[in-house]
């Protein structure tokens, strides 16, 4: 029993010691993924005309990448990690109200050219009776 308890000890400590060094250790990788994510975001909001359609979203987004680039070189690994995923989420907003408020345009104008069509053709009833 003796020598059970004399390898445990050396056991647990190893546990002990290497989990928590492994689980701080990946806290400390930097974010690069969500980063490049991000800036693809932000080039696919700029894409759909965002700055336009959505400029306080990408505004919002731009500056957000910002500040995740800066935590990263302070090597805030975590706040910068979540900025960038705060960054591709407002982007992919930016994108879609963009996308959104084009849409709106198009039905629109689609409205008004049927408008436009229903006066020529109540002009044209008109002039032939």
């Amino acid at each position: 029993m003796i020598g059970k308890k004399n390898i445990a000890w050396p056991l647990t400590i190893l546990v002990a010691v290497v989990i928590p060094f492994m689980v701080g250790c990946a806290s400390k990788v930097a974010p690069v993924e969500n980063i490049t994510s991000a800036e693809m975001a932000i080039m696919a909001a700029q894409e759909s005309n965002a700055s336009v359609h959505a400029p306080l979203e990408l505004k919002v987004a731009a500056d957000k990448l910002n500040q995740a680039k800066a935590a990263m070189e302070q090597e805030e690994f975590d706040k910068a990690r979540l900025l960038a995923d705060e960054a591709t989420v407002d982007a992919q907003l930016a994108e879609a109200r963009s996308r959104s408020e084009k849409a709106k345009k198009t039905a629109q104008e689609m409205r008004d050219n049927i408008e436009t069509l229903r006066h020529e053709i109540e002009r044209s009833q008109n002039r032939n009776r």
